[in-house]
């Protein structure tokens, strides 16, 4: 059997077994069943008219079962989606001064936390220098709304550990407290459809949008996940 493909990304198939793979820009990997762990590969390209002059080709990643673990650790430059669909205990983790990380904020980054579907989070970081938007992820259910399933447990920067609900709700404090540096942070709540629109995402390479609008993006990485298991 073969694979589904999401969108424009060609899926890769893991191993029942632990699998150690970097994720290359531009495609899928399903990991199945295992303690699998997933590196973010997604590269910028020059694009003059995007902001900042460039766009970054993103990822997308599914571990399945067990406790897996997704590594965005380079520099800048990491785009990607994230749908564990699979249950266990779930880890993304993030350099030290990654400008998410919560203890750590740069007067020249501006971080964008929006909630997709009130289900679905998208975290960005825009260079307020140039415009340019380099860093970006969703997170697919990460709550387990649709199933406890695909909820995603931890956040490490560096060695320190958060709950990811903790995460998203220190954004969401930051962005409507008094600080001074409030203005660095912004909390919004949307949809697939209204983010393609304003050109906050691209979803350019989609047929329709029904599959994120609706969640059944979910199932896609469920049948891969399970493909990988049978193999």
């Amino acid at each position: 059997m073969d694979p589904f493909q999401f969108g424009p990304y060609p899926s890769n198939i893991g191993t029942k077994k632990k699998d150690k793979k970097y994720v290359q820009a531009g495609t899928g990997f399903y990991a199945g069943s295992g303690n699998d762990v997933l590196t973010c590969g997604s590269l910028p390209s020059d694009v003059e008219e995007a902001p900042g002059g460039f766009l970054v080709t993103p990822v997308v990643m599914s571990g399945g079962a067990g406790k897996d673990t997704y590594k965005f650790e380079s520099d800048i430059f990491e785009w990607g989606f994230i749908a564990d669909a699979g249950g266990g205990k779930d880890t993304v983790k993030f350099k030290k001064k990654s400008p998410f990380n919560p203890n750590f904020y740069d007067e020249n980054v501006r971080i964008d936390a929006i909630l997709i579907n009130n289900r679905d989070v998208l975290l960005t970081s825009t260079n307020l220098l140039d415009g340019g938007r380099d860093n970006g992820i969703i997170f697919a259910d990460p709550f387990g709304r649709l199933n406890k399933a695909n909820k995603l447990e931890k956040v490490k920067f560096g060695k320190r550990k958060y709950k990811f609900k903790n995460l998203f709700n220190s954004i969401q404090d930051f962005a409507g407290s008094e600080e001074d540096y409030s203005d660095l942070y912004s909390y919004n709540e949307s949809t697939y459809s209204e983010l393609n629109q304003l050109g906050v995402l691209n979803f350019s390479g989609f047929d329709d949008l029904n599959s994120l609008e609706d969640g059944s993006y979910i199932d896609i990485a469920t049948y891969n996940n399970n493909l990988a298991d049978s193999l």
